[in-house]
């Protein structure tokens, strides 16, 4: 019986440290290899897994402790980590079988490193970057490039390669920066895995194809410098490689191999992290090191950055709820090999991957570090890895029936083969005498017989896979979409310094969307703007004439139009023109480009340019005075909330840069036919009882006035820029759609509602006063209902928004721990003793808004430091209630009492209650069959009415039908969950009922 291998390995020291960890290769089997916390603390310090790897190469440098043991460790190389494992992995694979490999661990612990290698596309020692074998190849280029050296022409291998961030999955092979709302295309496949069916399936050919697909994929991840690794990836990484093969046994039938390589967002608490600056030191060795310089100076990039770590441990920690749930039950025996729990399917990573892993031969590689001050990370990284480890998979292999059609090509393309060999061999007679004419004919039926070949390959490879046609269709559509108003997709372009005209170049500071988009500057003049212009840029701040491009050869210059425009910080006036120079930064409207001539040579200081970018907004904004209006309302528990010069220039640059974005988003939900939807940028606290300036924070109030009662949520920057760039980009499907005369429908998941109000966010806080807790007391039932205050703007804060149901329940220790709690008389008596409580959150009740999802965080003082823990997401989207039941229970334990920890109980203890909505579906989807939608659009794009086509497209209709199904699966497994519970509690309620019965008789 299979149970998923789990491979634990240590990293290089990053600096001087004690050695925390010791890790052995003792024998084979699911606990060959053994792990030790060393200088610990901690009940537990032995594990035991599959395999243990110690690949700290410098610890005679860096290690200060337990010298001795760090050199008696066996080193563990790249090579070394192959050999242990991925031979197996490919054997796997090559035989038809599934194989999943997800990575685990801090960001900068080496996860990545072991699957991939070096991996960062500006690395000179990126993996990619080889076109040999490399010592520094992880598990998957080192299988890769063994495949390719096997492939046969009946071979077929394609890749899908992705990253959720936050709520969306962005299809990394894209040409043309494709992203979507995650749940948009994830359902199961004809095998029983699941799929993101609209991402691209690329066929690779040869190891260079896949390198040179590596190198522009990797370039296009989220990624952000931490204090814990200088280029850390801020979402889930998801590769799949799929071997498809002729069956040796059964000619009519494919093998399909198919390999999940998922390299996990790093596991650090949200908390914890923060937005670093580095600098980079050049190495004896021609390598760079990054050294920590510290915390980057702007604090908005650590607040961004922490709301999407929170939104990553949510997804983490649903999956290691997962782990431990289905460890207790395999222990218990309750679950067959490959069975799942109900549940746990709140967020991307357990939604995609917790079916497809118990059908497949499953590898967790965890990565720790070795210094005793990361402690706290391994024991959490040992924990997971645990669970794991008891879980038994039912793994299965894939297997389709040729088509008649293919049958037939491969056949066509046999004969093709057996004539090339004759001729060759013709031709290698002729060499000895024959006929010379003869022999050059022969060669060139060869080389013409070789195209066709090459021809029936790609047919056979379209008739195996339609859907990948089909998403060469739509990207021929989207192109041409984008000729029409004047852009060319950069991947169009073979060598883009090889053009001979003068250029603009999109730059974003989402690398995802960055360098997309060409305006090439071949008309003299090229004007930009809206209806008639010659180019017509994917903004709704661009308006008609916005501004124009003159010149000859390689100058050009630009003419202030009726829109704002600036070059390198300063505007362009009406009718004033600007000679531009090679590299020269660009804005029109709200979009940032870098002019480039032919042979351009000039560097671009990205994040130079950015900050020119927001500062030129900002000196231009007209909604300065809005933002004082914002802060003088700021109040917390009553009182005003002052801010500090630089804590208030900071704020007021965040909201000045989402100001026209949500007057924008208004705008396009009238487009779509959702004209109750209000949005407004507004200053909040984070906390309802006492905050300081750190706890201001920039969001987007969203207002849907339709729904009864009205539903009002607060969504921080980077959720809502997600969503104004999906629905920018839909908005823009659908006017080229209707441009053309051709059918287009914005998915369910894009509607303006789903984007803006299917997600997480702060509803309310509940405040209690622990003081009580002091003298270890348990919470009267009269102060178990806790009272709610809303997450509002502006210190809105007096609205009854629920009650959440708390009660804290002294123990007499830790770990069930029998015998009396102790008396408290005086709070003094406390001091330097035991302290121990369980935490039970119940309940809460009656929420201001009917909810699908709920779940409650708070921060805990130890005495030491804060710590935040979070109860379970619960999943009421079978029945939406505004009354969720939470049932979580923690065990706080504080082994000496301190006075820091006496005064942090004397403070209100604040609980914040985050809740997705319950988002019905809209009668009318927006689209071409949508007449409103339809009649809004061409009025504002100046073309006539027209009346729309009723039938709605086949294609649409199967999608439409597909959602419902995968909506109704997810109902139906919710209610199983549910029903479980339910037999539970009668079973339970039966046997307290026998034995009452007992005791009565």
């Amino acid at each position: 019986m299979a149970s998923i291998q789990v491979a634990m390995r240590c990293r290089p020291f990053v600096g001087p440290g004690d050695l925390g960890v010791e890790l052995r290769q003792t024998g084979d089997g699911p606990a060959g290899g053994e792990v030790n916390i060393l200088n610990s603390n901690y009940t537990q310090t032995r594990y035991g897994f599959a395999y243990a790897w110690w690949s700290a190469h410098n610890h005679s440098k860096y290690a200060e402790k337990d010298k001795h043991i760090a050199a008696d460790m066996k080193f563990i190389s790249q090579d070394m980590a192959y050999e242990a494992c991925g031979l197996k992995i490919k054997e796997d694979l090559l035989s038809g079988s599934a194989v999943v490999m997800f990575a685990y661990g801090l960001s900068g612990s080496g996860k990545t490193f072991t699957v991939f290698g070096p991996d960062a596309a500006d690395s000179p020692d990126a993996w990619f970057k080889h076109a040999e074998p490399n010592d520094m190849w992880g598990i998957l280029p080192r299988l890769a490039y063994s495949i390719f050296n096997e492939k046969t022409d009946e071979w077929k291998v394609t890749i899908k390669y992705f990253q959720n961030v936050v709520d969306t999955v962005r299809d990394l092979t894209s040409p043309s920066a494709s992203e979507q709302q995650y749940k948009a295309g994830m359902r199961k496949d004809q095998d029983g895995f699941m799929d993101i069916d609209w991402c691209g399936k690329v066929v690779v050919n040869s190891w260079d194809e896949l390198r040179t697909m590596f190198q522009q994929c990797n370039a296009r991840k989220a990624i952000s410098p931490t204090q814990f690794n200088h280029q850390s990836t801020r979402g889930h990484c998801v590769m799949t490689l799929e071997v498809e093969k002729p069956d040796a046994d059964a000619p009519s039938m494919k093998q399909r191999g198919r390999l999940y390589v998922c390299d996990l967002a790093g596991t650090e608490p949200a908390g914890d992290i923060f937005y670093a600056e580095y600098k980079k030191v050049p190495q004896d060795d021609g390598s760079n090191e990054y050294q920590l310089v510290g915390p980057h100076s702007n604090q908005a990039k650590t607040k961004e950055l922490q709301d999407q770590g929170k939104k990553i441990n949510l997804s983490l920690s649903e999956m290691a709820q997962f782990f431990m749930k289905m460890a207790a039950a395999f222990k218990k025996g309750q679950l067959k090999a490959g069975a799942t729990i109900p549940g746990c399917n709140s967020y991307f990573l357990c939604k995609y991957l917790k079916d497809t892993m118990m059908q497949a031969k499953t590898y967790l590689f965890c990565a720790i570090r070795p210094e005793t001050k990361f402690h706290q990370y391994t024991y959490a990284t040992l924990g997971f890895a645990n669970n794991a480890s008891v879980i038994k998979l039912d793994p299965k292999k894939a297997t389709a029936a040729a088509s008649e059609l293919e049958r037939k090509l491969m056949k066509e393309l046999d004969e093709m083969r057996e004539l090339v060999a004759q001729l060759r061999k013709q031709i290698f007679e002729g060499g000895g005498g024959g006929d010379a004419k003869e022999t050059v004919a022969a060669a060139e039926q060869v080389a013409s017989l070789q195209r066709s070949m090459t021809v029936k390959i790609q047919e056979i490879q379209q008739e195996a896979d339609p859907s990948a046609a089909a998403a060469a269709v739509a990207y021929e559509k989207q192109k041409a979409h984008l000729q029409a108003r004047g852009i060319t997709l950069s991947s169009e372009v073979e060598d883009v310094s090889k053009l001979n005209t003068p250029y603009l170049i999109n730059l974003d500071e989402d690398p995802f969307r960055s360098g997309r988009m060409l305006c090439i500057l071949e008309k003299t003049p090229t004007s930009f703007g809206r209806d008639k212009n010659d180019v017509r840029p994917q903004s709704m701040s661009m308006v008609t004439d916005h501004c124009f491009f003159d010149g000859s050869g390689a100058k050009r210059s630009i003419k202030g139009g009726n829109g704002a425009a600036f070059v390198n910080g300063q505007m362009i006036r009406l009718g004033k023109t600007q000679e531009l120079n090679d590299g020269d930064r660009v804005i029109i409207g709200s979009e940032l480009y870098v002019f480039r001539v032919p042979g351009s040579t000039a560097e671009t200081d990205e994040d130079a340019a950015f900050e020119e970018y927001r500062l030129a907004l900002l000196s231009n904004s007209e909604y300065k005075s809005q933002f004082k209006q914002a802060a003088s309302g700021l109040r917390v528990g009553g009182k005003s909330m002052s801010l500090d010069k630089k804590s208030a220039e900071q704020l007021e640059e965040e909201m000045m840069a989402l100001y026209p974005k949500a007057a924008e988003v208004e705008n396009l939900c009238t487009m779509l036919d959702r004209e109750y939807i209000d949005t407004s940028v507004v200053l909040q606290s984070t906390k309802v009882t006492s905050a300081s300036k750190e706890d201001a924070k920039v969001a987007v109030k969203v207002v849907n006035r339709n729904a009864n009662p009205v539903e009002t949520i607060y969504l921080p920057a980077f959720e809502f820029n997600r969503a104004y760039k999906i629905l920018s980009d839909d908005l823009y499907h659908l006017r080229d759609a209707i441009s053309a005369e051709e059918h287009y429908m914005v998915p369910f998941q894009h509607d303006p509602l789903m984007l803006l109000f299917d997600s997480t966010f702060h509803v309310g806080t509940a405040v209690l006063f622990p003081e009580y807790l002091i003298y270890n007391l348990e919470t009267d039932d009269s102060e178990r209902l806790c009272e709610v205050f809303p997450a509002a703007a502006s210190g809105n804060q007096n609205i009854d928004a629920g009650k959440l149901d708390v009660v804290w329940e002294p123990l007499p220790g830790p770990e069930g721990a029998t015998g009396l709690v102790l008396d408290i008389i005086d709070e003094t008596d406390l001091l330097g003793k035991p302290w121990t409580y369980r935490c039970r959150i119940k309940q809460a009740l009656q929420l201001p808004m009917i909810c699908d999802l709920c779940y409650c965080e708070y921060e805990f003082f130890d005495g030491y430091g804060y710590n935040t823990f979070a109860t379970e997401t619960v999943d009421v989207s079978s029945r939406p209630t505004r009354s969720p039941v939470l049932e979580y229970e923690y065990e706080h334990h504080v082994e000496y009492v301190t006075e820091e920890f006496l005064a942090w109980l004397k403070k209100p203890l604040e609980i914040k209650i985050f809740i997705s909505l319950d988002v019905k579906r809209p009668d009318q989807l927006a689209g071409t069959d949508n007449q409103k939608v339809v009649d809004l659009i061409r009025a504002d794009m100046k073309l006539p009415a027209q009346r729309v086509k009723t039938a709605q497209g086949a294609d649409a209709a199967l999608a439409e039908a597909m959602e419902r199904i995968q909506s109704l699966q997810d109902k139906v497994e919710a209610l199983m969950g549910e029903n479980e519970k339910v037999k539970k509690a009668n079973k339970r309620l039966v046997m307290q009922r026998r034995g009452a019965l007992a005791v009565a008789v």
